[in-house]
């Protein structure tokens, strides 16, 4: 495949997400609690807030975010991801060994091909 061809085909799929995770059930009014004990909590709030439904209804003040207490971060592996998992953020967990996704996590398909070319083992969390 040419790498025009490729970058184009990332361009549609990041399009695709990006359309899919702005689709989602806007946000229930009221407080919602936050755990944040590693990176990829702080990541996947991080992308939580920046849906465009979530923004609105942080700034009209119909949502607001909580902390709560915060487990131990896991050990072994890694730290447990949520959110869109996209090839980024895969390449940047090179030699870790292992991915292990939360139950809401989605690895798009370019993730999981990264993952098996790094040797990374696919870990899904219930």
């Amino acid at each position: 495949m040419k790498a025009e061809t490729s970058q184009e085909l990332r361009g549609l799929v990041r399009e695709v997400l990006k359309e899919a995770m702005a689709n989602r059930a806007a946000p229930k009014q009221g407080a919602e609690t936050i755990r944040i004990g590693s990176d990829a909590d702080l990541q996947a709030f991080v992308a939580r807030i920046s849906s465009p439904g979530v923004i609105e209804s942080v700034r009209a003040g119909k949502l607001r975010f909580t902390l709560g207490h915060t487990a131990p971060a896991p050990t072994g592996s890694g730290d447990i991801l949520e959110g869109v998992i996209s090839e980024q953020r895969i390449s940047a967990l090179a030699g870790k060994g292992a991915v292990i996704l939360g139950p809401t996590a989605v690895l798009t398909p370019l993730a999981r091909d990264r993952a098996r070319k790094l040797g990374l083992k696919i870990e899904r969390r219930r």
